[in-house]
């Protein structure tokens, strides 16, 4: 029992012991010169099934770890329909399918399609409207993650009126197509498969009907001005209109009232969508103590008044902010909305903002100061008409005034005019 190997007889006789590896090993004799060959030969038997057992585990891991490819170009198919020439404007879809790039293992691949008409694939169409040249492809935005997609002939006919910048009336009869694939494989490799060629009826897509555009201009009448003789134009805050506008369509107006006045908005110089009291929130900073006047907005306290209001079509607010405008720049000495910066505003309906004397001869910059907004947004300026021109939402900077140091601006709102002396 105290044996590591068992023990056994063959055929003839002899002891022969079974190794715990399963080698049969014939009983060694008792000369010691016999005895050293056989532990020798034992060791060989022992070394060769190591390095059997060793090259057979490699063997299994590289069987399991597959050759890495880089595929430079894969299949796209033919489809049956390319001997023809299809009317897309009668057509419900277009089918492709491709082959998979052989990246060696089974790799997530997505894929896009790409349209040309000259099957040069060098500028997209996206690459063309930011950096310049001529596009001569078009990638469609679906990505698709099998071997095969589906695409509406409309989108298919949109894609060609994107690349060739049709017109309605300037829509090919026919137009031969090329079509390629993108592969992407995520931070790995992007390849194209080959371009097959189809030939087509395009057809004109109507613009989308644009969504409703906020209103952009804003007016106002009142008692004072016979309800609509005439409508007084706000100057809207420079980038809040427009498709282009963001945040809420704001607008401003430096404006005298009487006590009890009573005034409305507008979005047109006209009745329709007018509004007054009703629905509108108001802020009410500088003691104008608005009331409600059967739906107008009626004036408390007499005075001048930066009237800012804001209108999105639905919601509104009305907010009535100090007679407060500010020099800006080298004739005042900083780019700051301080004490130091005021003009002194009038008492009358009739009298003058007076500016702080220029420190300097240079160009002059005024604002009103609006909260939340950057003072250029609010910029306006005397030019050498003697007219207060507002910034507004014009593209162009204001009209450069140099004044000279020691003079004054001279801002009269209720005419419109100013002057610098």
């Amino acid at each position: 029992m105290g044996s590591k190997n068992a023990v056994k007889k063959n055929e003839k006789g002899q002891r022969i012991h079974l190794h715990p590896i399963g080698v049969l090993l014939p009983h060694a004799p008792n000369n010691p010169k016999k005895v050293k060959n056989m532990k020798t030969i034992i060791k060989t038997v022992l070394l060769l099934l190591g390095s059997i057992s060793f090259m057979t585990a490699c063997s299994d891991d590289r069987d399991g770890n597959p050759t890495i490819l880089h595929p430079t170009t894969f299949t796209l198919e033919t489809p049956s329909y390319a001997s023809s020439t299809i009317t897309l404007s009668t057509t419900d879809s277009l089918g492709f399918s491709w082959q998979q790039p052989d990246f060696g293992y089974p790799a997530k691949v997505n894929y896009q399609i790409q349209l040309s008409f000259t099957n040069k694939f060098a500028t997209s169409l996206k690459e063309a409207a930011t950096s310049g040249g001529t596009a001569d492809y078009n990638e469609l935005a679906t990505v698709y993650f099998d071997k095969s997609a589906q695409i509406e002939a409309k989108d298919f006919a949109q894609a060609l009126q994107d690349l060739g910048g049709w017109t309605k009336d300037k829509v090919p009869a026919k137009q031969k197509v090329y079509v390629r694939i993108k592969a992407g494989y995520p931070n790995v490799d992007t390849l194209y498969s080959n371009s097959v060629e189809l030939n087509v009826v395009p057809y004109f897509i109507e613009p989308a009907p644009q969504p409703a555009l906020p209103d952009s201009t804003l007016y106002f009448t009142g008692s004072k001005y016979s309800w609509g003789t005439p409508w007084n134009k706000l100057v809207p805050v420079r980038g809040t209109i427009g498709y282009k506008g963001t945040g809420t369509p704001t607008f401003w107006t430096m404006v005298y009232f009487d006590a009890a006045e009573q005034i409305k908005f507008a979005p047109l110089p006209k009745w329709g969508n007018d509004f007054g009291y009703k629905g509108v929130t108001f802020n009410d900073h500088a003691g104008a103590s608005p009331s409600d006047a059967g739906g107008n907005i009626k004036i408390g306290k007499a005075g001048w008044y930066l009237v800012v209001v804001t209108n999105d079509g639905e919601k509104r607010t009305v907010s009535f902010e100090k007679p407060e405008v500010y020099l800006q720049g080298p004739t005042i000495g900083n780019w700051d909305c301080k004490k130091e910066n005021m003009f002194t505003a009038p008492t009358t309906a009739d009298g003058e903002f007076v500016s702080p004397a220029f420190v300097a001869t240079d160009k002059v910059r005024m604002c009103v100061k609006l909260k939340d907004f950057e003072w250029w947004k609010s910029e306006f300026i005397v030019n050498k008409a003697g007219d207060i021109v507002y910034r507004g939402d014009d593209e162009k900077d204001p009209e450069k005034i140099t004044v000279t140091a020691g003079q004054r601006c001279y801002l009269n709102f209720s005419t419109g005019k100013g002057s610098y002396k």
